[in-house]
């Protein structure tokens, strides 16, 4: 026992101590021999997956706008749809109405804060205080943004302001709001860039249509099909500016989101409501003011419905009169293609009557061919050499004189060379 547990005990097996246990597994490991595997092929690289989640959308390529408020400033800047959303609180899907793909459908878009505009040539964006043009540069919007300049003339912005308030404490609510000046100067231009392509299309037709009755070509055929083409264009765009100022005019609810300048107000004034309220309920113990509120506060309301109804019926009148000009220059298109139709069946009617002309030309050529035809045949028919009884003596005659003749014939001819006569014996 004293042998176990003492110090000079037998020592513990190697396998038992762990210097041992290491030494030993470090010595098996090396002692080992090395054996190398075999090389495998190694995979082929493949390209690194796309990242979807990570890539950029494309910025939207700026564009040319034109920007002019109520008090005659104006600036030309390039940027693109986001920015226009932000500065006229239209959001950017509304903005597709005025761009390339929608350019041909004409729209008149009532918003919150805005009113987006695509007639024809023109695209804007009207607010209650300044109007953004899309493309000023354009050749057919420069007589717009001259009679915007000359419709809104540079001022100064504190007189204004001040004529502004003298207007409206003196209850003249005559002037048009900003917005609707936009919208009847821009019916105006589209009116007379209307009536100017009729006017030359009607000139052109009278001309060609004269040319037409004249000398019915294939030339002249052709001009009279591309004035047709033209003239059809016009009328689809005339019918849908008519319909959509039809829509407005039919849809009172449109009509009145039209009304920027009316909104703004509405919204300042409840702005001031509201502070008036909270400044109000800071001091509760002064109720006579209540009364004066109340009272400013139903005669401001007076005021604004009498400002509203004042204006939706401006506006009313303004769609109708250029309603009926878009009605009046259908009914011209109109009338200019009743007038090419007619020239093309009076046309119709003279091909028919040539045409008549060389029918019965054809026939009176068939009955003379006939008759000399049938002449012909007659005298053809008695022409015919046809035997009969009277002949047979006369063919015996022939034939026994053929017989004598053939040994006259066979003798043999005698001459003389120095007269150079021949002589017939017999």
């Amino acid at each position: 026992m004293g042998r176990l547990s003492g110090s000079g005990g037998r020592k513990p097996p190697p396998f038992l101590s762990p210097t041992a246990s290491f030494s030993s597994s470090s010595y098996s490991k090396r002692s080992r021999p090395f054996r190398r595997l075999p090389s495998l092929p190694k995979p082929p690289l493949t390209p690194p997956a796309p990242r979807f989640a990570g890539r950029r959308r494309k910025k939207a390529s700026a564009r040319l706008w034109m920007r002019m408020d109520r008090w005659g400033g104006c600036e030309v800047f390039m940027c693109d749809k986001a920015l226009v959303a932000e500065r006229s609180g239209v959001h950017t899907r509304e903005l597709s109405v005025i761009g390339p793909l929608l350019s041909s459908c004409p729209v008149i878009l009532a918003r919150e804060k805005a009113i987006v505009i695509n007639l024809e040539f023109i695209r804007a964006i009207v607010t209650a205080d300044e109007v953004l043009l899309l493309e000023p540069l354009a050749q057919e919007v420069i007589p717009f943004i001259d009679k915007l300049r000359h419709h809104f003339p540079l001022k100064n912005l504190e007189v204004d302001a001040g004529a502004t308030q003298m207007d409206s404490l003196d209850g003249n609510h005559d002037e048009l709001p900003f917005e609707f000046q936009v919208l009847e100067l821009a019916l105006e231009a589209v009116c007379l860039s209307f009536h100017s392509s009729l006017s030359d299309l009607n000139k052109h037709a009278l001309f060609v249509l004269d040319e037409l009755t004249k000398n019915v070509s294939t030339n002249n055929l052709e001009r009279v099909r591309s004035l047709k083409r033209n003239l059809t264009s016009l009328l689809a765009g005339v019918h849908k500016v008519r319909d959509e100022v039809q829509h407005l005019l039919d849809h009172n609810e449109n009509m009145a989101q039209l009304h920027l300048s009316w909104k703004q107000t509405k919204n300042q004034q409840d702005q001031a409501l509201l502070a008036s309220a909270a400044i109000n309920s800071n001091f509760p113990s002064k109720t006579s003011l209540a009364r004066p509120n109340h009272i400013i506060n139903h005669a401001m309301g007076i005021d604004t419905s009498v400002a509203l109804d004042t204006d939706a019926g401006n506006l009313e009148m303004l769609l109708e009169s250029y309603f009926m000009q878009l009605d009046g220059i259908r009914n011209r298109i109109v009338m200019v293609r009743e007038y090419i139709i007619d020239t093309e069946d009076y046309i119709n009617i003279q091909l028919d009557n040539q045409r008549n002309q060389l029918i019965q030309f054809h026939l009176i050529l068939i009955i003379v061919s006939f008759g000399i035809a049938m002449n012909t045949l007659i005298a053809a028919s008695f022409g015919m050499n046809l035997p009969h009884n009277g002949d047979k003596n006369t063919a015996e005659q022939t034939s026994q004189q053929l017989k004598t003749r053939q040994p006259m014939e066979a003798g043999p001819l005698v001459g003389d060379s120095r007269t150079g006569s021949r002589h017939t014996f017999i």
